[in-house]
């Protein structure tokens, strides 16, 4: 299986592993609606008043709740629960004075499962909530298990049951493990590796990772959300700097930036990807601003097509159009902006650069 450089210790990183922005940068609290940002929580609190709502509204740490199960991996802080328009709030089965008391019921234990209703005479919501706190030692050991067991590139059932046995006890962090098993298991099928799970369901594997991960701001969660958010050709919300510099490099060209040289960097980890991710990053990146138009071409057939998903093909794609409009082949311009004419992310980049 492919690997990638991994840097952990990334300015980024240490903002994740911090949980705030810089210093330098002013708060801000944008409208949970429409967006527009105020610079206090009353200033918001004034404005969203003129949003007319017939629903109940309860959010948590500014995010809307909707009706999927909340997971809560740190510990709840005073102002993390507001709502809007809810006269009856009720915590497995209890009556709720306010959000006050459903903040100081959740920060008063590490572990449990609840259901929280809330309505008003309009509407009643039903919320599932999953208290599970980490602790951060165990954080930790998860990751060098990682490390130790997964940097390989090669991953056999054996290594997967040792990986998930030297780090099955730490169950404070358990959708952790189930995320970054989840990856795997996606990694596994994507490159025909698994007898579980076929290609056509790596996607499905790569999703529940995202969902069990997205809740944990450590360096390893984050670089994986980055490669999984890759394969889904989700660019503008891949971070400037993932700790994967061949990654950040060619999310920079996706973008529509300029294509520029990699300084070199000793990698702390090698981090598991994907077959037709690292063909793409340390195959086709590198050589896209050097090479000639047929050798490019010529370049993208060494990819199997066995190993590629629709995205990944759409990224072939807008590389070989970059290169024709670079070189002003119009002809094999026009065919690659063809094959993008209906892709949802390089159709209005495409549009862009020609404008």
């Amino acid at each position: 299986m492919a690997t990638l450089g991994w840097i952990i210790e990334t300015a980024l990183d240490r903002l994740y592993e911090r949980g705030q922005e810089p210093d330098n940068l002013p708060p801000s609290y944008p409208c949970r609606h429409c967006g527009q940002i105020f610079d206090s929580p009353l200033a918001r609190e004034q404005h969203e008043l003129e949003h007319p709502l017939n629903k109940p509204i309860l959010y948590f740490r500014d995010r809307e709740l909707g009706m999927s199960t909340l997971l809560i991996t740190t510990p709840v802080q005073p102002g993390d629960w507001d709502a809007r328009s809810i006269s009856v709030l009720k915590l497995n089965g209890r009556n709720m004075d306010s959000v006050n008391d459903l903040q100081q019921e959740m920060a008063s234990v590490k572990r449990g499962l609840y259901t929280l209703e809330y309505s008003n005479e309009h509407t009643k919501n039903k919320l599932r909530i999953k208290l599970c706190i980490a602790d951060n030692e165990q954080l930790v050991e998860v990751d060098n298990a990682f490390r130790t067991f997964c940097s390989s590139g090669s991953f056999s059932e054996k290594q997967v049951l040792d990986f998930y046995s030297a780090i099955k006890h730490c169950d404070t962090v358990s959708p952790y493990i189930n995320g970054l098993i989840r990856y795997i298991h996606g990694l596994q099928a994507k490159d025909h590796l698994s007898e579980i799970t076929s290609f056509e369901d790596f996607d499905k594997r790569f999703n529940q990772a995202l969902d069990e991960l997205k809740d944990y701001n450590t360096a390893l969660s984050h670089a994986i959300r980055s490669i999984i958010r890759f394969n889904r050709n989700d660019f503008s919300i891949i971070s400037h700097s993932s700790g994967l510099p061949e990654l950040d490099r060619a999310v920079a060209i996706f973008r529509g930036k300029p294509c520029c040289n990699l300084s070199h960097v000793n990698a702390d980890y090698e981090l598991p990807v994907d077959y037709a991710t690292e063909y793409i990053l340390k195959t086709l990146i590198p050589t896209f601003a050097t090479t000639t138009m047929d050798e490019f071409i010529e370049l993208t057939m060494g990819l199997p097509r066995r190993y590629r998903s629709p995205q990944d093909n759409s990224k072939l794609n807008y590389l070989c159009w970059r290169l024709a409009h670079k070189l002003d082949d119009s002809d094999r311009q026009e065919v690659f902006r063809r094959s993008l004419q209906h892709d949802d992310v390089f159709s209005e980049l495409i549009g862009e650069e020609i404008a």
